[in-house]
Formats: C-alpha cells, structure tokens, sequence
C-alpha cells in the first residue's frame, strides 16, 4: 500500500472551486468555477458546458462566469472579458450556441451584477452605475446617502442600479427602470412575461423591502410586498415564489419559502421547518427541491406539502434542477468539491477537478457534543495521527450565522497535516438550527464564549491535548471571538485574529453594514446604548490580554474595517503587550479565499509559521 503524502499550501492553490451549476431545460448543463495561477498571480474563472448527448466544452478565456441557460435550453448566455485587455473596465454579455465561438452582444462599462432570460429573444440585466459621485478628474466622490462604501464592490456609486432589457439578436438595449436604493440582486426573476425583483424601501434600513412588478413591454409597474426582507425568487411552472423573511428575530431571521400572488404572499414552510432555506434550487421530481442547513450537514431536501431529504449526508455548496434532473456541487471533510447528477437512474459523479487529493492524507471530523444550559452545542474534532499530547487550534466561525460541519476545510486540514488537534463548533448565533437557537442579539461574547469554552473544556478532557499549547483564530465574526477570547481567558499561548471586530462603536460608522447591522444585534445604536457598545468591544478591555497576537487584515475590508486591527494592535503595544499585525494591501472581507493566489500563499505561510513559533512546534 502507498503511503499518501500531507496535505500543503500548494495543495489549496491547487484546489478548482466551483462557483455555479446549472441545468438546462433540456438536460445540457454549464459550471462556472476558478482555478489560481500563482506564476500569474491570477484567479481564473471558467465555464465547463456537459452537453445532453456527454459532450464536454470548455470556455477558458479566464474571465467567462455567470452561465444562464435560455429558457429553450439550447443558448448559453454568460458575462465575460474575453478579448479585452485585463485591465480593461466593464464586462460584455455573451452568447453561446454551443458551437463555434461565442458572440458578444452588449458592453457594460461598470460590468453586470446578475445577468437573467425573459424569454429566448431576451435577456435582463442588473448594472451598477456610478458616474454620478465620482469627480471627473477622480480627485473626489462626493455622496449624500448610505452605505459610503460596500464590501467586494467599491464605493457608493456602484448601488445605483438600473435594469435593463437586452435583445440578443439585434443587440438592442433598454433601460427598464433605475433603483437609487439599488436592487437585491439574487432577487431578479422573470414570470409570466413579469420582470420582479426586491429594492429597500429606505436605504438607512436595508433589511425591509418592496416586491416591484415591471411589464417590459408596457412599461406598467406595480409594487406587490412591502416590509418583508426577499432574499431571492424564482419562477417554477408559472407560479412565483421566495425566500423571505419577515424579520421576525431581525436580520438573523430564517428565511421561508413562500408563494407569491398579486399583493400577498402565502408562507408554505412556517411552522413546517424550522431550518434556513439556503437557495431554491427548482422544480425536481414532484416537488421543488430546497437548499437547508441542517446541523453541520448542508442538504437537499424536497418540497411537496411533507419534506423528504434526497441528498442529506456531507455539505451541498450549490445546485439546479429540472423536472428530471438535479446537478448540485457536493464536499465531505476528505473530498473536496466536485459536480454529482441525480435523475432516476441514481448520483454520478461528473467532475474529477480535484482529484488529485487521492494521493494525500486527509482527515475525517469526529464529532462531539456538549449540553450547556440546556442546549445542545454540536462540534467537531480532527486528530492527528500519534499517542503523543497535540497542540490545538480552536477554530471559530464567521457570520455569527455561520456554520461549521461535514464541508471540506482547507486551513483545518493543513494544520491538522502539521501535528495540530483542530477543534470547532456551532455556538448560539449558529445556522443550521431553529431561529430561537440562531438569535444572538444583545449576547455577543456572553453565550457564545461559555458554549465554546465548555465545548474545549470537554474536548481537553476527553483527548489527548496538550492544554499548555493552544491557540484560537477565527475570521469576521471570528476574528471578533478570537479578539473577545483573549480578553476573558489566559488559556492560550496564540490567537490569530482575522478581519475581526475589535470596538463596535466605530463598527458603527466605518462598516458598510454597521449603521443597521449593529443596531440589530448589539442593540440601538451607540449614541442610544453607549455602555453595551463598550461592553461587548474587546478594544475596550486590553488589561485582561496575556495572550501573544496575530491580527491580519485586508486594506481594501469594508465590511470589518481595518481601524478594527488597528485599534487591537496599537492599544496592545502602547500597554507592553506583545501584538503583531499584517496588512494586506489588497483584498476584500473575504480575503482568505478570494485574494489573489500570492496573498492566499503568503497568508497561509504566515498563519502556520506564528501558530508554529508560539506553540513552539
């Protein structure tokens, strides 16, 4: 038997990721996915299209995503920068009839945010538009509305949006209708000849909604909801339906399935399942099959007034269907992502992108659980080979309403690859359980912090750790529990805290989302509610820290701004406690995955190379 190698850094630039999948009417499906350069220093994204006879095609410009089957399911429309200078602004709209070269048909100069059909003569298009603030020599923007900024996109400008009506075979283009509070873009859908889509009713509280109703050929437009929170809609044999939430816990509210008819909406899963509806993924079979989150396990299950699982083991990342058939992006703990079809005849497996992680040694997740108060808190464990006492790493979650589970984790399985016992739960605030168990608000750093805690107490007692090397580190919301554990217990010898939030007062104000995001969970705002503010701010309580810290940041964060590190680093320096930070010049909130290929290197190297000095490997 051959021995399998470790898993390495290499190995995760070499990871493909799998962005969509979709199936056609007729059975032709088309996956977007990236692939890192690291020679190039480039994240490239391409498009695979397996035909219904098994024919495969490959889209490789490097810049073709967003693949939309027309309703026919014989045209492939997708967004791309083929033929253009890198460097070059906008995005077109392409066409692809699945021989010869595709045609581009439109160029936007600020790209498109969602790209849609009508019908088959016809597309529909959510596009940014930002002149307006910019200064024309770019030596200022100037703006007189909320958020300043958005994370991933840039600055105000862009969340002007206009939609569009684009005709493919003459290229002619009309603009439909321009939103100064932008438009949800994951809510665009077209029915019954209807173009609907959801806006915020005042942009200073984004998580309250309007259903508007546009006749493209008419021009006629109608508002149907208001008040309700529509993450997105989808059209399933001329009947319209929603993810929506009535921001019945605030923003952390489970989002419902619901159908939708002129001025009312009819709830088909309140007090049926209480679990987050992730995504509509179509009608399939008898039913409409629906993304959930379901304790650790990310699961299809389908829909037809009772609930049947039909893929219910490992982690759903994304997914499509028709009546026949269901094509979804699927991982374990020790199979990354890759595309499986399901249809009568059974799940085929029908991409091998990342199959060279056969020849290397991964890890499987044990799980554990603890009951804190009553609640059961479910977690997970991977142990290294070996009867000698593993240092630990306690990972903890972004969000708060992330979840932890039967995924594949890249980072987790590299320390693990470096002698590491990694440990990791759901705590309150936590998908993947009822809303009740998902409602944080007013309780950051308070239950979560005793759950976890009470989980590592268990975990400590349990195998064979080396308590006197530990370390903590989380991203986003953990990086502001990695913050806020280090300020409460001298427990670990290293903490790594990543695009955390370290003083939620100017979260307020600095954040893109904080002006209505910290209101809802931390409770009003600061003027209203100072001491809370104060109170669940780790900048705040620097005294307590013995712990030595890590802080790595991405300048261009707009949703944890990079004042959060900052206030972190400065005010443990200026006390003699001992505090590095890096600060990545480029990269958004989600830098850890979606940076160019030599930050994520540089990332992981120094991560493992701290966490490997201070627990003294």
């Amino acid at each position: 038997m051959i021995k399998k190698r470790n898993f390495t850094i290499d190995d995760i630039l070499k990871l493909t990721s799998i962005n969509e999948v979709k199936i056609s009417s007729s059975g032709n499906i088309a996956i977007s996915y990236t692939k890192s350069d690291l020679e190039k220093n480039k994240n490239n994204n391409y498009i695979h299209i397996i035909k219904n006879n098994n024919k495969e095609i490959f889209l490789t410009s490097g810049s073709d995503s967003s693949p939309r089957w027309s309703p026919n399911g014989e045209t492939l429309a997708f967004l791309s920068k083929r033929g253009e200078n890198e460097n070059s602004k906008g995005q077109g709209i392409y066409i692809y009839n699945l021989e010869g070269e595709p045609k581009n048909i439109y160029w936007f100069k600020n790209g498109v945010l969602t790209l849609e059909w009508y019908d088959n003569e016809n597309l529909i298009a959510i596009v940014p538009e930002n002149d307006k603030y910019y200064d024309n020599d770019g030596d200022y923007i100037s703006t007189d509305r909320l958020p300043f900024w958005m994370d991933d996109t840039g600055f105000i400008g862009t969340y002007i949006y206009t939609l569009y009506f684009i005709n493919i075979s003459s290229g002619y283009v009309k603009e439909l209708k321009k939103e100064e509070n932008y438009i949800y873009p994951t809510s665009l859908c077209s029915c019954n000849k209807n173009i609907f889509y959801s806006t915020p009713i005042d942009i200073r509280f984004p998580y309250k909604h309007k259903l508007v109703k546009i006749n493209p050929e008419s021009s006629e437009e109608s508002t149907l909801l208001q008040g309700y929170f529509i993450e997105s809609l989808a059209c399933i044999n001329n009947n319209l339906y929603g993810l929506i939430h009535n921001n019945e816990i605030g923003i952390s509210s489970h989002f419902k399935l619901y159908r939708i008819d002129e001025n009312k909406a009819d709830c088909l899963t309140c007090n049926k399942i209480d679990k987050n509806i992730q995504s509509i993924i179509g009608q399939y079979s008898n039913g409409i099959a629906l993304q959930i989150y379901d304790r650790g396990f990310s699961k299809i299950i389908l829909f037809n007034d009772n609930f049947k699982e039909i893929v219910s083991n490992g982690f759903v990342l994304a997914g499509s269907s028709n009546k026949d058939t269901l094509v979804y992006v699927y991982a374990e703990p020790t199979k990354a992502m890759e595309v499986y079809k399901l249809d009568n005849k059974g799940v085929l497996k029908l991409t091998s992108y990342n199959d060279f992680l056969n020849d290397v040694n991964l890890y499987e997740h044990k799980h554990e659980e603890v009951n804190v108060n009553g609640k059961k808190i479910d977690g997970w464990i991977i142990m290294p080979e070996g009867n000698d006492k593993k240092p630990l790493i306690l990972y903890i979650h972004g969000g708060p309403k992330g979840m932890y589970g039967y995924n594949f984790y890249p980072e987790m399985q590299l320390f693990a690859s470096n002698g590491y016992a990694i440990v990791f739960a759901n705590p309150t605030g936590s998908d993947g359980y009822d809303e009740k168990f998902a409602d944080i608000r007013g309780k950051y750093g308070e239950e979560d912090f005793n759950e976890l805690m009470n989980f590592l107490d268990y975990i400590i007692k349990k195998y064979n750790i080396d308590k006197d090397r530990m370390a903590v580190t989380g991203i986003s919301y953990g990086g502001y529990m990695t913050n806020v554990f280090i300020t409460k217990t001298n427990l670990f010898k290293a903490a790594v805290s990543e695009n955390g939030i370290a003083d939620w007062i100017s979260d307020y104000y600095a954040s893109d989302i904080g002006y209505f995001f910290d209101p809802d969970q931390i409770g009003k705002t600061p003027h209203e509610n100072l001491n809370e503010y104060i109170k669940k701010s780790p900048f705040y309580h620097i005294n307590n820290v013995t712990t030595p810290v890590l802080l790595i940041h991405s300048n261009q964060d707009y949703r944890c701004f990079v004042d959060q590190s900052l206030a972190m680093h400065i005010s443990l320096y200026m006390n003699n406690k001992e505090s590095r930070i890096v600060l990545f010049t480029k990269g958004s909130h989600g830098h850890s995955t979606k940076a160019e290929p030599r930050h994520r290197k540089k990332r992981y190297e120094i991560k493992l190379s701290f966490i490997n000095e201070k627990l003294k490997k």
